[in-house]
């Protein structure tokens, strides 16, 4: 890209995204885990929240595939390399995603002890994939985004994640990302956050994103 970008993205906004799947990497394996036999209604909501982070996960990673990768191939040659390997993981992201999909209506229908072990192994190796993923891109793309991209093209990536989530995802993925975020990273949100998000996260979105999270853990 010959032209010097004045205007330099703030793309920290991917690792508060990161930091979302980071927790729910950390904590999902072991809900599975506390599962009882015959308890249909706790394995419908653990279940819940697995389908709600691979939901998240692939409309992040789609997003770069059909957005990021290619633009920052067209500016980047001399790091091909490490765009090439972000494809690769995501290929192999998309493996375990399937593998656990897969898992889930037998477990919500009956969480059984092995099949509980079955999948909360499943999310364990997703989450260690993901995490070293998450790790390299962060260490290695995001300067490079930062550099290559302008203001406006990032934001679009966002935009492009977030469209592909169903509408009535919508609150509930932004609360999510609030709930992990420092308080002035949620200034910086909602900041750039459309007016009716940041109303609605105020007014309803935040306390019924605390209650779901209390459900979760059994608070």
């Amino acid at each position: 890209m010959s032209d010097v970008v004045t205007a330099k993205p703030d793309v920290h906004d991917m690792v508060v995204v990161h930091r979302t799947f980071r927790q729910s990497c950390a904590e999902l394996p072991e809900l599975v885990r506390g599962l009882r036999p015959g308890d249909i209604e706790r394995a419908q909501l653990v279940v819940d929240a697995v389908r709600f982070m691979l939901m998240g996960l692939e409309a992040h990673h789609v997003s770069e595939d059909e957005f990021l990768w290619p633009r920052l191939t067209d500016r980047t040659t001399l790091n091909a390399d490490a765009i090439t390997r972000m494809e690769e993981q995501h290929h192999r992201l998309e493996e375990l995603v399937t593998r656990v999909r897969g898992a889930l209506d037998g477990l919500a229908a009956d969480p059984r002890p092995s099949r509980c072990e079955q999948v909360a192994a499943q999310l364990t190796e997703l989450g260690s994939v993901l995490t070293a993923h998450m790790d390299e891109e962060e260490n290695t793309i995001l300067p490079l985004a930062a550099e290559y991209l302008t203001v406006a093209e990032w934001e679009e990536l966002g935009e492009i994640s977030l469209a592909k989530l169903e509408k009535k995802h919508l609150l509930r993925a932004f609360s999510a990302l609030m709930a992990v975020a420092t308080p002035d990273e949620q200034q910086a949100i909602l900041a750039k956050a459309p007016l009716p998000a940041r109303v609605l996260w105020r007014l309803t979105g935040r306390r019924s994103y605390a209650r779901w999270e209390a459900r979760l853990h059994g608070a």
